[in-house]
């Protein structure tokens, strides 16, 4: 049991850090382009200037949506198979109930967030890529609504995996 519960203790420690991680880089990868374009660097200038600025940070925006659904589809896959792990790892142990509860609507959550939500996401922001931004596209508070369902459902998944995390440390 001690060495199970210590995989599960590091599989989730590995979690937490992941979903962290991808709320950092999902946030800074688009004010990344706003701060690239904005340091006026000769050589970039120079590299985007067939483009014009305004396309330039209409492509590397693009690119920025495509980094993040990469990381995103990753992301979802590593997440299924960590709860998938963790709550097999629980299962087979004398975890008590309420932990094993704990892993199910992690892995429940994942699972609606990876094959329901996230490829809603890349489809409508897909479609919106290349839209003007004024007046906002109808499809973009389909997006917002998305997004805000997925980055709440995600923020519910963390604090789970928290709580599970604390009861396994303060148990061991």
């Amino acid at each position: 049991m001690a060495r199970t519960q210590l995989v599960v203790i590091a599989l989730l420690g590995a979690w937490t850090a992941l979903t962290l991680f991808m709320w950092l880089a999902a946030t800074r990868s688009f004010r990344t382009v706003d701060r690239v374009m904005a340091e006026n660097r000769a050589e970039f200038e120079t590299a985007v200037k067939p483009l014009g600025a305004g396309t330039a940070r209409e492509v590397l925006r693009y690119l920025a949506s495509e980094i993040n659904r990469t990381m995103f589809k990753a992301y979802s896959g590593t997440e299924i198979v960590l709860g998938v792990l963790v709550l097999l790892l629980l299962a087979r142990s004398t975890a008590d109930t309420l932990s094993i509860v704990l892993a199910t609507l992690m892995l429940a959550l994942v699972l609606i967030l990876g094959l329901v939500i996230q490829p809603q996401i890349v489809t409508v922001g897909r479609e919106i890529d290349f839209l003007a931004r004024n007046p906002a596209p109808a499809a973009m508070s389909h997006f917002w609504m998305l997004h805000g369902t997925f980055t709440g459902l995600d923020s519910v998944k963390l604090l789970g995996g928290l709580v599970l995390l604390a009861r396994l440390i303060v148990r061991r």
